[in-house]
């Protein structure tokens, strides 16, 4: 039987362009996909001497942990976040050591987060904190009392992470907040946010980036186990359901993100943008190129601590028995040359290279593994180290081509070639084992 369609109006039979018509995009399969066919480039075993001497340090004498390091954009000016509300900046001299810097103090509030603007804005720097405020500091003048500030929405008293981005200027503050993330124009004398994304997590978000070459583009990471990207300068009115570009979901809470170049990509922008969860395990995801291809699932690192146990050997006995903590993934000399750092409750960190796996493993998360270490560093740090900044990449300064790491014994250490140091008197009393706490 016939139907009769003349009177449906749910029925448009007009000459408009169909939404739903194919463009031209054609579904990657496992011939010829980024997630099944990239493999990161061979790391030359002479990048980094098979052992470092921590050639600079630095303590605080509140004995404090320090959780966190933030970069300026190109390397020599960096922020450690503590837990005795303060954020020490420090310069970086020529040979990467830490210079006499200054604090940037926030008060009774904790401090969670900092983050630095890029080359459009390089001394300004954000701290997130826990009164519910983000608080503004231009480092050129040295000074501890904060510029400018803003308060989070909702009479929220946690404000996780910040980032400083939105455009060719920075003009954009945004900051994590519970499960939401607030956007702030630095322009206006304003405090209120003039956007709030509420429905893209749904449980605390831990961190939010921009994307160090490409402004607009904003990244976040929660609980739920998803790491969001959006697009800042793509929608008139912003909202999270126009701006976003993917959602990557990794099974577990993510704790840290970052960008690297995977070399998948021609140019030396950071096309890739890592992860590292609760569980110890690590995601890196396309994070350049195409919109559609963002979110693209490069590698999944399982197991990450035993793997990276199980091949030192005799080479690195120390982490032949025990590792115990993923920190983060770091750049090489050339695009691809990928690593992966990780630390004993001891204080060494153990820096591994990404390699290809058997060439019957692709499309698993076998098809990327750790290679043995290239660099230990030892005789450091006496206690779990919390942040590593390394990226080796030749167009870097050479400050910023010296690891910088810092922990729980209040140290902050660079990484050369040298004899041992004396490490300077930590207090040990606290209880160890706190890598996780406070988010």
């Amino acid at each position: 039987m016939a139907i009769d369609t003349s009177d449906d109006d749910d029925i448009i039979d007009n000459d408009d362009e169909n939404v739903f018509a194919n463009d031209g995009y054609v579904e990657p399969t496992m011939a010829d996909d980024e997630a099944f066919r990239w493999r990161p480039a061979s790391a030359p075993r002479s990048l980094v001497p098979a052992a470092l001497r921590p050639n600079s340090q630095s303590a605080s004498n509140d004995g404090a942990y320090a959780i966190a390091i933030a970069s300026s954009h190109d390397g020599t000016r960096v922020g450690v976040v503590t837990t005795a509300n303060k954020v020490r900046v420090y310069e970086r001299d020529a040979q990467g050591g830490t210079k006499d810097g200054f604090f940037a103090e926030v008060g009774v509030a904790s401090a969670n987060d900092c983050a630095f603007a890029s080359s459009a804005d390089p001394h300004a720097m954000a701290v997130a904190c826990g009164d519910g405020a983000c608080r503004m500091y231009d480092t050129r003048m040295r000074l501890s009392t904060s510029v400018a500030s803003v308060r989070a929405p909702f009479n929220a008293q946690e404000v996780e992470s910040c980032a400083l981005g939105g455009g060719s200027s920075d003009v954009i503050l945004a900051l994590s907040v519970g499960p939401h993330v607030a956007f702030y124009d630095r322009r206006l004398a304003s405090a209120a946010p003039f956007t709030v994304f509420q429905d893209a997590h749904s449980e605390v978000v831990t961190r939010v980036r921009f994307h160090p070459e490409r402004r607009s583009n904003l990244y976040t990471s929660s609980v739920d186990g998803l790491v969001c990207a959006f697009d800042c300068g793509k929608a008139n009115a912003l909202n999270d359901e126009d701006a976003l570009i993917s959602i990557m979901s990794t099974g577990a809470a993510v704790n840290n993100i970052g960008f690297c170049r995977s070399g998948a990509s021609a140019g030396n922008d950071r096309d890739a943008v890592w992860c590292t969860t609760g569980i110890e395990e690590v995601h890196i995801f396309v994070a350049g190129g195409e919109a559609r291809r963002v979110g693209v699932p490069l590698a999944h690192i399982v197991n990450a601590r035993e793997r990276a146990q199980s091949i030192c050997g005799a080479h690195a006995p120390d982490f032949a028995t025990q590792v115990d903590y993923v920190i983060g993934i770091h750049d090489g000399v050339a695009p691809g040359e990928l690593y992966l750092s990780a630390g004993t409750q001891s204080g060494a960190v153990g820096v591994f290279p990404l390699v290809q796996g058997a060439a019957a493993s692709a499309g698993t998360p076998d098809f990327v593994t750790l290679g043995e270490p290239v660099a230990i560093l030892r005789n450091g740090h006496r206690d779990i180290v919390r942040a590593m900044y390394w990226d080796a990449n030749a167009a870097m300064p050479e400050a910023a081509r010296v690891p910088l790491t810092c922990g729980e014994d209040s140290l902050v250490c660079s990484w050369r070639p040298g004899e041992d140091n004396d490490v300077p008197p930590v207090d040990r009393t606290r209880p160890p084992g706190r890598r996780h706490s406070p988010y």
